[in-house]
């Protein structure tokens, strides 16, 4: 049913439009995980839902020494217990993610102790677009002491805040 001769849908395109655009803008910029493990106790624990800033594909801003970063858990490649490592096509679902601390970015001298992957590297620079990273708690993390180096374009995001503790 047409009034003046106008289509009366525009308005009602914008109206409905407008909050499903910033849902969308909203969905592009920020992610919610939840904890699985205890490789991050006792600053997160398992079943805490942590808020996280996502970042751009080649943007490593916001990735600071001490801040926590959501990236793609690839196990190295003599890892017999490991899945095999997920590639960049698959849906956000279907790959494994990490929660680890940054304690060594593009620049910054790798850190003594950090196990097998990276005890060549003790005191040298790390390499570009490379992070170093590891849970709070040590006894149960995997992280960069068995993987090595986490890629830029393997950061998710960084963590902004949890959310809710699990009780």
């Amino acid at each position: 049913m047409q009034l003046s001769g106008r289509r009366p849908y525009p308005f009602a395109v914008v109206a409905v439009g407008t909050p499903l655009l910033g849902v969308l803008l909203t969905r592009r910029c920020l992610a919610v995980i939840t904890v699985a493990g205890a490789s991050m106790e006792p600053a997160y624990r398992s079943g805490d839902r942590v808020l996280i800033r996502r970042l751009g594909r080649s943007s490593a801003t916001g990735i600071a020494k001490g801040g926590v970063v959501v990236a793609t858990w690839r196990p190295p490649s003599g890892d017999p217990g490991g899945k095999p490592a997920v590639t960049h096509s698959e849906p956000l679902g279907a790959r494994r993610w990490m929660i680890k601390r940054v304690v060594a970015g593009p620049g910054d001298p790798v850190p003594e102790g950090m196990g097998p992957a990276l005890i060549a590297e003790a005191g040298k620079p790390v390499p570009p677009d490379r992070f170093v990273v590891l849970g709070d708690n040590a006894a149960h993390s995997h992280d960069s002491r068995h993987l090595g180096y986490v890629e830029r374009s393997d950061i998710l995001g960084v963590a902004i805040r949890r959310l809710e503790r699990r009780r």
